[in-house]
């Protein structure tokens, strides 16, 4: 990974961390909000631009939205993942972003910040389920232990998840609390997501609620709590809700980088072709034409294609947002809930509103293909994940859709019949170098990339 941007998570791992104090006799007291101002951009900023990397690229590879054609991307998509590939982003989360948020929620209850400790609490849930997602079992009780020199215990995933659930609950209350008093709130200048919008923060929550429930729902078979909150309302409206970070300054999207420097990746021939033999009216966005033959060409897992097409030039130019959640996907989800009640009628409406939102989000439009693709009766549960999977392009959540339900029906990798290895889609990331070489003791034991986590379960 670049270098620069390495750099730049240290310096503010640094910075945020550095005691807010001085070796005089009288010290003077922190300015705790003007820290939060700055804690929480920097925070933001770090959680986006990681989904942007290898954290979220290798998923991505393995969902064959992108290909690898060479180095430590082709590696992956030949599923020879390796622990140093991780290390960077598990220190990033556990060095920088996780120990930031336990820094916010000090500061925020020293000036009685509803408001600030509300976003922090969102913000980690979200944060949390982005790692254990990736991982299964994860520090989290003990995870400061990494700053203090120890080294941490691991928490199950079930355990996570209603700590994830609990975190959502509480920033709820905080911010409704912080709408009806008189507390410190943060700007567009320190708000980056949402310019300090209570209203859409609380609807981010409840969406982000739905995303980890559907996990909790697969493990136990019961939709009904979705089904509840779904119907309590206070959820994204539309696409000006979504959930996404806009690269200011010298900032630029990961992808704009990978794809323009690294150029270790190009588009996948899956969902290339899945786009082109429907005619999707978002594939001139999604993809650019390639230089070789001014077609639009993906690169098949393992194929190495150099002459495949990259990503399109306006989803990864340097100013692109990162999108983490989106009304689409709320949408989605909800159509997929109905779909498992029975609520037929439902998930056709909230199907048809997930597509066209997709389509609203990257500005084009065609009534015949919208008719045709977004307004089906009795839609069924491959069309509806099928379907999200491509509204949600660049976004790892497709692999924990494809994990739960086995949609889109991706054909893997072929590994070689000498390594004694069925084909078949990685389920998660394994522990990085670290861990394996110092914290055995504690992290889980005989993880592979085709190990089932928590709430991986079989159908």
């Amino acid at each position: 990974m670049k270098n620069k941007i390495v750099n730049i998570s240290l310096i503010l791992s640094l910075l945020f961390f550095t005691p807010s104090c001085n070796l005089f006799p009288e010290p003077e007291e922190p300015d705790y909000q003007a820290e939060l101002g700055v804690l929480l951009p920097g925070t933001q900023y770090m959680l986006a631009y990681f989904n942007g990397t290898d954290y979220g690229r290798f998923k991505l590879i393995w969902m064959q939205q992108l290909a690898g054609v060479r180095g430590v991307h082709l590696n992956v998509d030949r599923y020879n993942l390796q622990p140093d590939h991780l290390q960077e982003v598990w220190d990033v989360y556990y060095k920088s972003i996780f120990p930031n948020f336990q820094l916010m929620f000090s500061h925020a209850d020293k000036i009685d910040s509803k408001a600030y400790r509300g976003i922090s609490r969102i913000m980690l849930a979200l944060s949390l389920g982005q790692m254990t997602d990736a991982w299964g079992d994860i520090p989290y009780s003990s995870a400061l232990n990494y700053i203090t020199g120890f080294w941490p215990s691991y928490d199950g995933q079930g355990d996570i998840y209603q700590e994830i659930l609990s975190l959502l609950d509480s920033g709820i209350l905080d911010l409704a609390e912080a709408l009806s008093g008189n507390g410190i709130k943060p700007g567009p200048g320190q708000d980056l997501y949402y310019g300090g919008d209570l209203n859409k923060w609380i609807r981010a929550a409840n969406a982000v609620k739905l995303r980890y429930e559907l996990r909790i729902a697969h493990r136990i078979n019961n939709y009904e709590m979705l089904i509840n909150n779904i119907s309590s309302g206070n959820l994204f409206t539309g696409n000006h809700d979504d959930l996404e970070y806009h690269f200011i300054g010298n900032q630029g999207n990961p992808y704009h980088y990978y794809d323009n420097i690294v150029r270790n990746t190009r588009m996948g021939k899956y969902l290339v072709d899945k786009l082109k033999q429907t005619n999707d009216p978002r594939l001139g966005v999604f993809v650019r034409r390639s230089t070789h033959n001014n077609e639009y060409v993906g690169s098949a897992p393992a194929e190495a294609n150099f002459n495949a097409s990259f990503i399109g030039a306006t989803v990864a130019a340097e100013k692109a947002p990162i999108y983490l959640l989106t009304y689409a996907e709320q949408k989605f989800i909800e159509a997929e809930v109905y779909y498992r009640a029975g609520q037929q009628t439902f998930a056709d409406q909230a199907f048809e509103q997930a597509v066209k939102a997709s389509l609203q989000k990257y500005g084009v439009s065609n009534a015949e293909w919208e008719n045709q693709h977004a307004t089906i009766d009795n839609v069924s549960l491959e069309q509806i994940i099928s379907a999200k999977y491509v509204a949600l392009f660049l976004n790892p959540e497709v692999w924990s859709d494809y994990r739960r339900t086995g949609f889109p029906q991706l054909v893997p990798y072929q590994i070689p019949p000498e390594e004694g290895q069925t084909p078949q889609i990685p389920r998660r990331f394994i522990y990085p170098t670290n861990e394996t070489l110092y914290n055995s003791n504690h992290m889980p034991a005989n993880v592979t990339i085709f190990s089932r986590m928590w709430w991986d379960i079989s159908e």
